[in-house]
């Protein structure tokens, strides 16, 4: 085969190598920023408080994911995710520390 027709199978898959590295990176940076999150919320966590560390957590660790994605892949809807959860994140931080 020569280099254009190996380009050209490459194209016309509909296989996005760099979507799939994106994602399986993005999981990565979440699951790195769940276990630090989770583990400064479990570090404040007092007996019998509420699960708002574990909404902020979660939150938290999504958005570090969605923000990635948009970096790489330059997707506004990946952006405007991001800034959701990221303010999700404040929110039941804040109720966090509040003690709710």
């Amino acid at each position: 085969m020569k280099k254009e027709e190996i380009l050209e199978k490459a194209r016309s898959e509909k296989k996005d190598e760099m979507k799939n590295a994106v994602r399986d990176r993005s999981a990565i940076w979440m699951t790195i920023a769940m276990t630090v999150a989770a583990g400064f919320f479990v570090c404040m966590r007092g007996e019998g408080e509420p699960i708002m560390d574990l909404t902020a957590t979660v939150c938290f660790s999504t958005a570090v994911c969605c923000i990635y994605r948009f970096i790489r892949l330059k997707e506004l809807s990946w952006l405007i995710l991001g800034i959701v959860l990221s303010a999700m994140t404040v929110f039941a931080t804040v109720r966090f520390f509040m003690g709710y």
